[in-house]
């Protein structure tokens, strides 16, 4: 395995949203992060270090994960500058129970499958959907079921409801140009669209962090943003004083497991990572992270691999 090199997403306005494309740009390759978790005391479990590769158990060895920091609460920068989240908290545990070091790289979305594609990244941890379609060159190691938020502006004014009552509008996505680069969001806004949606076809608009397409929707440039559930619940607390966004679906929308990402056949990572996460599961730590970031209605009880137990 290549060790490689590997925003606060509340918006209050516009001119917020891009202060934090100027914090995003200050946190380049050049500049990594070290980790930073919740500080929560998880021992490293021998047999489960025996898992790693033998090249990671050295103590001065340090792997690089990618990561996109506009995403709370799954990843964010804190008043300090620091990435922090549920996402974070989560892979310092199943690390440190590992004893495994790592160091974070925060970059725009479309970059992060190039870097661990290159080997520049070991692991991608970005609130990343774990779908077939990326299993083909990627293996997940699956920690928390989500679904998806329409966010409209508080008040609802357009009525919208259902994934269908976005034919004809302009909705902003966080998402890449390539297909490669797509979310699933952007994937279910592109079947809409040779489906229901055919004959006004929603006019989709990808941007390089979430904080940018929300911007979109309270700039009236966009008609609703499409994100994960959780995201869009946060944001719409946060937010001013939860008075700009609101969530308009009352129906669950496209459930995906989200999982730490990694490059296809790196057996003996997955496998490491999968048992460190089952091991925080079982003891309760899991629970504990989850409640602490309001997510513990996307709970797993089982760490899966690719959507599927572990054999």
């Amino acid at each position: 395995m290549a060790l490689g090199h590997r925003m606060r997403a509340v918006i209050g306005s516009v001119a917020a949203a891009t202060a934090l494309g100027a914090l995003v740009a200050g946190c380049s390759l050049e500049s990594p992060q070290a980790a930073e978790g919740d500080g929560q005391e998880v021992e490293v479990n021998a047999e489960l270090r025996a898992l790693l590769p033998g090249e990671l158990r050295a103590e001065s060895t340090r792997i690089t994960v990618g990561t996109e920091s506009g995403y709370p609460p799954f990843e964010y920068t804190n008043e300090a500058g620091r990435i922090v989240g549920f996402e974070i908290d989560l892979f310092d545990a199943a690390s440190d129970r590992l004893g495994l070091k790592y160091t974070f790289h925060d970059m725009p979305w479309d970059s992060l499958i190039d870097e661990l594609y290159a080997s520049n990244v070991d692991v991608v941890a970005a609130a990343m959907s774990d779908t077939a379609e990326r299993q083909v060159e990627s293996d997940f190691v699956d920690y928390y079921n989500d679904s998806d938020a329409i966010m409209v502006p508080a008040g609802n004014p357009d009525g919208i409801k259902t994934l269908k009552d976005l034919c004809g509008r302009k909705v902003a996505v966080l998402g890449g140009t390539a297909v490669e680069d797509y979310t699933s969001q952007q994937s279910a806004l592109i079947a809409l669209n040779e489906n229901e949606c055919k004959a006004k076809p929603v006019t989709i608009m990808p941007f390089g962090t979430d904080a940018d397409a929300l911007a979109q929707v309270q700039a009236g440039k966009a008609d609703a943003e499409l994100t994960q559930w959780s995201t869009g619940a946060y944001n719409a607390k946060q937010v001013g004083s939860g008075d700009v966004f609101e969530v308009a679906n009352t129906e669950v929308i496209n459930p995906t497991p989200l999982g730490f990402r990694f490059l296809k056949g790196d057996v003996e990572m997955v496998r490491a990572y999968q048992a460190s996460l089952q091991s925080l599961i079982d003891d309760g730590t899991y629970a504990e992270i989850l409640e602490k970031h309001d997510l513990s209605v996307g709970a797993l009880k089982t760490a899966t691999v690719n959507n599927q137990n572990p054999q």
